[in-house]
């Protein structure tokens, strides 16, 4: 094989590693824009909801999940100590309500991502909205997500689970950021 063959194929190889290596793990970062002024600071209690938009397959397992890794980084990480109580079950009409309607959600597939990177790919994306719990008018609004592909034993060995609870602190974190809650350093 000529030097000029043997540099074409070194070069097609390094591309498609770099391409490989490009694919792995999105994130929608969520910054919520506000639709109303409010005082915060009223607000001593959270409740966490899910709603699932149509065409969208979540189980309620999943979506109660999802809530309780939020309701943990919140209390553990976002905001220690600023609500006395997090409801992932009830609504109470002096809530503050965070609110997170799923438009996308797949699980992927283990086996695919194992054998290439970008394939059976886990996304999860909701439309996030925080609200007056008496009178229901939102406060701000925003969209959050996460998707992963990364491939090989990373990629097989990684499940939902993993990116729900990634997902949670994308949401705490601009959830944490709406309230004025600096980001911890890492």
């Amino acid at each position: 094989m000529g030097t000029r063959k043997l540099f074409n194929v070194s070069f097609l190889v390094l591309h498609c590693l770099v391409g490989v290596l490009l694919t792995g793990c999105g994130t929608t970062t969520l910054s919520l824009k506000s639709e109303s002024q409010a005082n915060l600071a009223q607000y001593k209690s959270l409740s966490i909801q899910t709603k699932v938009s149509d065409g969208v397959i979540l189980s309620e397992t999943a979506q109660t999940r999802i809530k309780d890794f939020i309701k943990t980084e919140i209390n553990g990480v976002c905001c220690p100590k600023r609500f006395d109580n997090i409801y992932t079950d009830t609504t109470h009409s002096e809530d503050l309500l965070l609110v997170l309607n799923f438009t996308k959600y797949d699980e992927g597939n283990r086996f695919a991502r194992a054998m290439l990177a970008g394939l059976g790919a886990i996304k999860i994306n909701a439309d996030v909205e925080v609200k007056d719990g008496k009178s229901t008018n939102t406060i701000c609004k925003g969209e959050a997500g996460k998707s992963f592909a990364w491939g090989g034993m990373y990629g097989a060995s990684t499940g939902i689970e993993d990116v729900e609870k990634m997902f949670a602190t994308e949401v705490s974190r601009g959830f944490g950021e709406m309230l004025g809650v600096s980001a911890p350093a890492n």
